[in-house]
């Protein structure tokens, strides 16, 4: 019995010492980048029709830089804890999106287009992507020659580092950017005052306040996620959306019973209201590393650029404060 015991505590721990092998072999085979992005709105006439069909929500797990920035969790800081941080978002998004529907939250009405860390930052094996400063940033030329362009403005910039992982296992990284039309618009959107008005039923909370489904989530002028992933050679895959208040025109039907001849006469009826559409800007493309890429749209364009850097090291533990014994006084039995 002592043997088998023996045995099975060898087995046991080379499986660990292969495991955390095998971890470390992965982690340093990672190829690290910094990726550097800037999205700008083009305001100019286009033939285009947009959709009006409603935008879906991703339940996908992404990467979140920019909440943590923009959201005071008032909860948390009344209890003196920290938030979710890119890291947890990346690793545990469900969690992170419970804190936020639970905790009460003060958050932008308008998200600067500028989002970075307050101070220089590095990444480090196991932390995950890391946002980096301005500071840190390389597009200054860049934008400020778009911006001397007619109609244009500018949506989001930003530069962080990241690991580069297959399609299957790489995580997208979320954006949104400009102004919260929540109070104005629902996120299909309809008009907030025509979507309480229209039925006396539709919106009608039979179970009260606590089952409500309504609770309200922002609906940003720009949003969506960037994926770049790497399969023997770098794509980035976006999928954004850009809002844009318009009207829409639907047809109604009717119908009209004649009291003269018990006949029905249909006809119809145009309706125009107020719209918030959404504008997919949907692209796979592959790319070259150092090269600065333009992807294009009618009514916005996306300047980015993913840079070779060093591959990072492990993060050094900080040392343990010492007591000083001498200090303390004898103790008693």
């Amino acid at each position: 019995m002592l043997r088998l015991s023996k045995n099975r505590l060898s087995a046991a721990l080379a499986v660990s010492l292969l495991s955390g092998f095998t971890a470390n072999t992965f982690a340093a085979e990672e190829r690290w980048f910094e990726v550097e992005v800037y999205i700008f709105e083009r305001d100019v006439p286009t033939t285009e029709q947009w959709s009006t069909e409603t935008a879906t929500k991703s339940n996908r797990k992404t990467v979140d830089f920019i909440t943590p920035l923009i959201s005071t969790d008032l909860t948390a800081v009344s209890m003196g804890l920290n938030g979710c941080t890119s890291t947890d978002w990346a690793t545990d998004s469900v969690n992170c999106n419970e804190q936020m529907s639970s905790a009460k939250h003060k958050a932008m009405a308008d998200v600067p287009m500028q989002i970075s860390a307050p101070n220089p930052a590095v990444a480090h094996l196991g932390d995950g992507a890391v946002l980096l400063a301005q500071s840190q940033s390389q597009f200054k030329d860049i934008m400020a020659t778009i911006s001397r362009e007619k109609g244009t403005s500018s949506l989001l910039h930003m530069t962080w580092q990241q690991s580069m992982l297959p399609r299957n296992r790489a995580v997208p990284v979320k954006l949104f950017s400009g102004h919260d039309y929540s109070e104005e618009y629902e996120f299909n959107g309809q008009p907030i005052e025509t979507s309480n008005s229209s039925s006396e039923f539709d919106n009608f909370d039979f179970f009260g306040t606590q089952f409500s489904n309504n609770s309200q989530k922002p609906v940003w002028k720009f949003d969506g996620t960037i994926n770049i992933y790497l399969q023997h050679y770098l794509f980035i895959e976006t999928d954004f959306r850009l809002r844009e208040a318009g009207s829409k025109t639907v047809t109604l039907a009717s119908s009209e019973l004649r009291a003269d001849s018990n006949t029905v006469e249909t006809g119809s009826q145009e309706v125009t209201s107020p719209f918030l559409y959404s504008i997919p800007m949907t692209q796979n493309r592959r790319v070259r590393s150092d090269e600065v890429h333009y992807f294009d749209h009618p009514k916005m364009g996306m300047i980015i650029q993913i840079r070779k850097m060093e591959h990072p090291t492990a993060r050094v533990a900080e040392p343990e404060p010492q007591t000083d014994t001498a200090a303390l006084p004898d103790a008693t039995f």
